[in-house]
């Protein structure tokens, strides 16, 4: 039913975060199974064997829905393995960079090549700003991160990227200067989605200290940002670029006038895989909050299809064929062509009404 693309992969390689974020649904469900798990090289290895490496991923994107990659124990061993079957497969690295010593950075800084990108998720301008939002973040060990790795690699492509809150958005000239001052490539400014104003039950009344001013939150529940380039570079030969062009060409037509423009299709956001091992067609998908609600309807987070189906969805317990195989994975697709049975998180994140071009194919994780 779905012709799913397979070059671009978002994987959660580890569960586990030393930082306190206030709305990290963390704070939400922090006793439930999937907390503080981490993948290993050898689940990596089966999922991604050197034939499906070489044949198949241009791009795969290590970020974490509640955890923060660079706190997996064996983050390295799969960067290198990644590299050492294709050099060029474009690794996206996104990690608030906080607790790590010189010589992680230096490693990491070995692996690492012009094809590779690192994404620094950093909303203050010093150590008490930072700790306002990204409760137990360390600031002298991200600058030193961002530091070790300009220093022992000028290639690896590194992007600063904020989020706007009531503390920082009259300082948003003076990160600019920083970030540049740090070598980095670029900016990322990211109006907010995470207040009460469009999530409700889900982060509490209390948005005194955290939200913005009207004009700097998403005026949808998607993400609205821009990107301003610091250092005139660009990430070197990204194939994956192409596909997501193709596939976005694609897939506009062929849903032209259904409710859903699927994202997932093109490869936007990658397949999605968690520390747990449950495999979903994107990341919003993994849905860890209270509720949702789009126009029409409510979901609790404990009735949403895949809390339900985790089990059978693991990679785990069954195989990548099994699991596409199955009838209840193609439920989802149902509801793109057929309105009544659109899902909450697909209405609220790929409604025809507010996908296009420039957000489907840019180079960052949206």
């Amino acid at each position: 039913m779905v012709n799913w693309q397979y070059y671009h992969w978002h994987l959660e390689p580890s569960a586990v975060c030393a930082l306190q974020c206030p709305r990290c649904p963390r704070t939400e469900h922090p006793d439930t199974p999937w907390i503080n798990k981490n993948m290993d090289l050898d689940f990596v290895k089966k999922i991604f064997t050197p034939e499906m490496l070489k044949n198949n991923v241009k791009r795969i994107t290590m970020c974490g829905d509640v955890g923060d990659p660079i706190y997996c124990p064996q983050y390295l061993d799969i960067y290198e393995y990644i590299k050492s079957v294709d050099s060029t497969i474009h690794i996206f690295t996104i990690t608030n960079g906080s607790h790590k010593k010189t010589a992680w950075w230096q490693r990491f800084a070995e692996l690492a090549n012009e094809y590779d990108a690192v994404n620094f998720s950093i909303d203050g301008y010093d150590n008490d700003s930072n700790n306002i939002y990204r409760v137990n973040s360390k600031w002298d060990t991200i600058i030193n991160g961002i530091k070790t790795l300009r220093q022992n690699n000028p290639k690896v492509f590194l992007n600063w990227a904020t989020i706007i809150f009531k503390f920082n958005q009259h300082k948003l000239d003076d990160i600019q200067k920083l970030a540049k001052s740090l070598g980095m490539d670029s900016l990322q400014i990211t109006k907010s989605t995470k207040f009460g104003s469009k999530y409700g039950e889900a982060y509490g009344a209390d948005q005194d200290e955290l939200e913005p001013d009207s004009h700097h939150i998403s005026s949808s529940h998607r993400y609205e940002r821009y990107n301003v380039n610091l250092s005139g570079r660009t990430i070197d030969n990204i194939d994956y670029l192409n596909y997501n062009n193709k596939m976005y060409e694609k897939i506009a037509v062929e849903y032209a006038d259904k409710p859903i423009v699927p994202l997932c299709e093109v490869g936007n956001r990658g397949i999605y895989v968690n520390a747990e091992g449950v495999i979903f067609p994107c990341s919003w998908l993994s849905f860890p909050y209270h509720s949702l609600s789009d126009s029409n309807k409510t979901i609790k987070w404990e009735n949403s299809f895949f809390a339900k189906h985790r089990d059978k969805m693991n990679l785990k317990n069954r195989s990548f064929d099994e699991i596409i195989n199955d009838p209840l994975w193609n439920k989802l697709s149902k509801g793109w062509i057929d309105a009544d049975k659109t899902w909450v998180e697909c209405s609220l994140k790929c409604n025809n009404c507010v996908v296009d071009k420039e957000y489907a194919v840019g180079w960052e994780t949206n």
